[in-house]
């Protein structure tokens, strides 16, 4: 039975075992296990390949779109240095 147990701020707590951890676990052999596994791999629902298809040009759609996106970026952000520094941005390939 739990036990109530005051502390010394006035709070009280209640010790004792819950009724989940007073139940000992099975132990499952290897057979059982893989059973399960196979029952729970059943559940699964997979995509099809036109969905699969579809998701993967969405991706390389948008990986397009961020690329242009970061190079635009990037190139302003290259200007405005280059015009607000006293510095020689001219890359020269030796």
């Amino acid at each position: 039975m739990a036990k109530n147990k005051k502390s010394g701020d006035g709070a009280q707590t209640i010790e004792g075992k819950s009724a989940d951890t007073a139940k000992k676990k099975k132990k499952t052999s290897p057979l059982e296990f893989l059973q399960q596994v196979r029952n729970e791999a059943l559940k699964v629902t997979w995509t099809s390949r036109n969905e699969t298809m579809v998701s993967t040009v969405m991706v390389l759609i948008m990986v397009a779109i961020m690329a242009v996106f970061f190079f635009g970026v990037d190139q302003g952000l290259r200007f405005g240095v280059c015009n607000a520094l006293p510095i020689d941005c001219v890359s020269s390939n030796n």
